[in-house]
C-alpha cells in the first residue's frame, strides 16, 4: 500500500451523524443518477464509436437547416450507420452473458488459530473472537488510494455486473457503484491500528459476493474466477484479510432496543444483496466514507455508521426523530464466510424514548431494501434474551447479522 494518512484528532460518537442524513427524493435521484452513470461507465469502453457517430449526426442534421430536402434523408442514413456499432456491442454483451456460467462451489469450514471460533447459524457461518471483540476500540489509518481489483477478477468484473443487471427483480432498481470502506488488515487481539480504504460496490460484487462458485468461461473452457484462494490457504486455514485480493468491504449491524424494552427490526425486501427476504437488525449495510469524517477511533467510526443505518432503515429521519438521542455500542467482529469471509461489525444502539414517540416508517430511499418492520413485544425480548430462537417467535427467518446481534445482545443483558 501507499504512504497512509494517518487520522489524528479524535471526536466522540454523537447522537446526530457527522454530515445531514440523505433521504427521500434527493437520495432517490442521487441513486438513480449513480445508477445510470455506472451502467454507462461499463459500456463506453464497447460504444463510444456510437456515441461519437450520434453525436455528428446531430451536428449534420442542425447544421444543413430543417428546409434542406435531403435532411430527412440524410438523418436516416446517419441513424442507421450509427445504429451498426450499437447492433454488435448489444451481441457482445449477450455473448458475455451466455458465456459466464457459475458452478456451486461451497466454501467449507475453515482452520483458525488462537481463540477464534466458528459460530454456526441457520444461514451461515461466522469467524470470531472473543479476545477482538474485547478490544475494538483502537486508532485507524485511511489509505488515499482506493482499492483495485486483481486483473483475473477484473477481466470479468463487466460480465457480473451485466449478469447481475439482467437478473434483478422488475420491483427492485439497479445497483449502483456506490463508494464504501474496506478493512485491509486484521485486528491483532493485543491492540494495534485498523487500515481502512474506500472500495466500489461493484468491485464487491465482482469478489466477495462470488463466493461459493467457480466461474466458468464457455468460450475459454476454463474456470476464469474462483474466490477461494481469497478466503482460506491450501492447509484450509483463514487467509489473514492482509493478504486477500477481494473488497472486503465492513458491513454494519446493530439491534435497536427502546426505552421501554421494544426491539425494532427489518424485514428485508426483495432488493436487499445480503439477506433479501430475511429479518434482519435494527440498522444495516456497509461502513462508507461520510463515517469517518471527523473521527480516528474505530469503535466510534462503526458507530456512526450503524447508527446512520437505523436512522435510515427504520426511517427516523424528520427533525423531531433526529433530537431523540441513541447511543450505540460496537460489541463484536467476525468475518462472515458465505460472504467472502469478509469483515462485519455488531452493535447494540438504544433508543432513548418509548416506542409510541418514535414515528418509524419506511423512508422512499429504503422501499426496495425494507419490506416492513417488526415490533418485539419486551415479552418476546425476555424469551430471545433468555436463549430462545428467533424463529420460535414466529415472525420470520433471521439473518445472520441478526443472530450474532442477538447473541451479542444475550451476553451485554446478563
Amino acid at each position: 500500500m501507499g504512504e497512509p494518512e494517518a487520522v489524528t484528532s479524535i471526536t466522540p460518537v454523537q447522537s446526530e451523524p457527522a454530515q445531514p442524513l440523505r433521504h427521500g427524493v434527493r437520495l432517490w435521484i442521487r441513486q438513480r443518477f449513480w445508477a445510470g452513470w455506472g451502467w454507462a461507465k461499463l459500456l463506453l469502453p464497447k460504444s463510444w464509436p456510437t456515441a461519437v457517430g450520434s453525436a455528428f449526426a446531430c451536428i449534420a442534421v442542425l447544421s444543413l437547416g430543417v428546409d434542406s430536402l435531403g435532411t430527412p434523408v440524410i438523418a436516416a442514413v446517419l441513424a442507421i450507420l450509427g445504429l451498426v456499432p450499437l447492433i454488435g456491442d448489444w451481441r457482445e454483451v449477450r455473448q458475455d452473458l451466455r458465456d459466464l456460467y457459475k458452478l456451486d462451489q461451497p466454501i467449507p469450514d475453515v482452520l483458525v488459530d488462537g481463540d477464534w471460533q466458528l459460530i454456526r447459524c441457520s444461514q451461515g457461518r461466522v469467524i470470531a473472537s472473543p479476545s477482538v471483540d474485547r478490544n475494538l476500540d483502537r486508532p485507524i489509518v485511511v489509505e488515499r488510494r482506493p482499492f483495485v481489483l486483481p486483473p483475473d477478477l477484473a477481466a470479468i468484473k463487466p460480465a457480473v455486473i451485466a449478469l447481475a443487471r439482467s437478473k434483478r427483480s422488475r420491483a427492485a432498481s439497479q445497483p449502483f457503484d456506490g463508494l464504501n470502506v474496506r478493512l485491509c488488515n486484521d485486528l491483532d487481539p493485543a491492540g494495534g491500528e485498523a487500515w481502512l480504504q474506500p472500495a466500489r460496490y461493484f468491485d464487491t460484487m465482482a469478489s466477495n459476493y462470488l463466493a461459493g462458485h467457480r466461474w466458468w468461461s464457455r468460450r475459454l473452457r476454463r474456470v476464469v474466477a474462483d474466490v477461494t484462494r481469497n478466503i482460506m490457504t491450501d492447509s484450509g486455514r483463514l487467509l489473514p484479510l492482509a493478504q486477500s485480493e477481494l473488497a472486503n468491504q465492513i458491513g454494519i449491524s446493530t439491534i435497536a432496543l427502546t426505552e421501554d424494552g421494544w426491539i425494532l427490526l427489518v424485514h428485508q425486501g426483495p432488493a436487499a444483496r445480503s439477506s433479501g427476504g430475511l429479518v434482519a437488525p435494527s440498522g444495516s449495510g456497509s461502513l462508507e466514507p461520510q463515517d469517518i469524517t471527523g473521527r480516528s477511533r474505530l469503535a466510534d467510526v462503526v458507530a456512526a455508521g450503524m447508527e446512520r443505518e437505523l436512522r435510515e432503515e427504520l426511517g427516523l429521519i424528520s427533525a423531531p426523530m433526529r433530537q431523540i438521542r441513541i447511543e450505540t455500542e460496537v460489541v463484536g467482529f467476525g468475518r462472515w464466510l458465505e460472504k467472502g469471509a469478509k469483515p462485519e461489525f455488531y452493535g447494540i444502539s438504544r433508543i432513548h424514548a418509548p416506542l409510541r414517540d418514535l414515528d418509524v416508517r419506511i423512508d422512499l430511499s429504503e422501499r426496495q431494501f425494507v419490506s416492513h418492520h417488526l415490533r418485539i413485544r419486551p415479552a418476546d425480548v425476555r424469551r430471545l434474551l433468555a436463549g430462545e430462537s428467533f424463529e420460535a417467535l414466529g415472525q420470520g427467518v433471521a439473518s445472520v447479522p441478526l443472530e450474532l446481534c442477538l447473541r451479542h445482545l444475550r451476553v451485554a443483558e446478563s
